[in-house]
């Protein structure tokens, strides 16, 4: 993906099961390569049905700047360098870095994904310090459920809570049905946000400037 060299990207929906749910991909198109006009990366959301009547095999939807700004800040987290981000003409991705498309399953997710609240899997009995007053988007934090600590990337900040995109899952061991999955969102009180440091994972480790 470059911005600066005639490619787009936008999100494509698409009725895989002919009952209006959705399958989410994010698409790249190179306007000046017809030989690779369009590249797609599907994601692992199935979002709401869409509305009664409303039939269509895909929709495309275009970034918005929301997306995008939550794509750069994840891609900055990963740099040695942040300024190196600001610095660049242009943006190229390899999209067959685990890595580049993990960052597009999290802004999916934060676009798409419907948030729940995290009540039901947080730990009771926790006791570690919580930092989320300061937490900032694109920050790695860590939760402390009911299936132990759990990392999630924060996506959007209110007053009192944080989105928060699930890195891995959530199982209740009581086995009574209670389950997130991982790039699920869920809303979280900042009073019950954790340091990253907690779960230790980088979910982005490896170089995605080329």
């Amino acid at each position: 993906m470059i911005f600066a060299s005639g490619h787009s990207i936008f999100w494509r929906l698409t009725d895989e099961s002919g009952e209006g749910s959705d399958a989410v991909s994010v698409v790249l198109t190179n306007n000046r390569n017809q030989d690779l006009a369009e590249v797609a990366v599907e994601s692992e959301l199935i979002p709401a049905l869409r509305e009664s009547g409303f039939k269509t095999e895909s929709v495309d939807i275009e970034w918005n700047k929301r997306d995008l700004e939550l794509f750069l800040t994840l891609l900055r987290n990963t740099l040695t360098d942040p300024q190196e981000l600001g610095e660049l003409q242009q943006i190229e991705l390899d999209l067959n870095d685990d890595s580049v498309v993990h960052i597009l399953q999290i802004v999916a997710a934060a676009r798409f994904a419907t948030p729940y609240p995290a009540e039901p899997v947080i730990n009771a009995s926790r006791t570690l310090n919580a930092t989320g007053s300061h937490c900032a988007i694109g920050e790695l934090i860590s939760i402390d459920t009911i299936d132990g600590l759990k990392p999630g990337v924060v996506v959007a900040v209110t007053e009192e809570d944080l989105h928060c995109v699930l890195l891995d899952e959530i199982t209740s061991p009581a086995g009574d049905n209670i389950r997130f999955d991982r790039h699920d969102i869920v809303i979280l009180n900042k009073e019950l946000a954790l340091p990253g440091s907690f779960t230790d994972l980088t979910p982005m480790e490896s170089e995605l400037i080329h």
